[in-house]
């Protein structure tokens, strides 16, 4: 599901931008900026900028970063409470845009449950696509259609998804997604493990 992709905004936990997040993610593990550019393979005065919310790191740069420091992108929205959420209201929920590809928004569900289910609701505008690579990752994934149409390639493989239809394959498989129609896909998707 996850392709090279900026996070532009952020609602519910996020909103204090997810720098402050990843700073204190550090500090705990007593680790300096020096340290987690030997890491991660990233310059010192660049990470300064994402935890200072000047720059918005791709997708796939968090991974590393959270990697690095041995935690998940959705703990990270852990700034107030960090027991295990049993409920998550509608104004709790944590929403991704992407900068650079208009027109996609995932929305976690479950953003501060801490457990290895991922839920989100992915929505993608008429045109809108992931890229026209595939990418693959850790895990497995599982999306049902609510409304709209998405063509979908798993392992080269292309299916047009309509409302009622639900996708199941291994993360490492390569996949990608495009909506071909005029109004926007609506989907439910499940991701382990948790890649936000």
């Amino acid at each position: 599901m996850t392709a090279d992709e900026n996070p532009a905004g952020t609602q519910g936990a996020a909103d204090e931008g997810i720098g402050r997040h990843l700073r204190r993610e550090r500090l705990e593990r007593g680790l300096t900026l020096e340290q987690l550019a030997d890491r991660t393979g990233l310059s010192r005065s660049y990470l300064s900028n994402v935890e200072r919310d000047v720059n918005s790191p791709t997708i796939n740069t968090l991974r590393t970063i959270v990697e690095a420091l041995g935690t998940t992108l959705s703990r990270l929205f852990r700034a107030v409470d960090r027991g295990h959420r049993v409920l998550t209201r509608p104004d709790q929920r944590v929403e991704l845009t992407r900068a650079g590809v208009e027109g996609v928004t995932y929305t976690l569900l479950n953003p501060e449950h801490g457990g290895r289910l991922e839920m989100m609701l992915l929505e993608v505008a008429p045109g809108a696509t992931s890229g026209d690579r595939p990418h693959s990752h850790t895990g497995e994934e599982v999306g049902v259609m609510l409304s709209g149409e998405l063509d979908y390639w798993v392992d080269g493989v292309h299916h047009r998804l309509r409302p009622g239809d639900c996708v199941s394959f291994p993360s490492s498989t390569p996949h990608r997604y495009h909506n071909p129609g005029e109004v926007p896909a609506v989907c439910v998707w499940a991701e382990t493990p948790p890649s936000f």
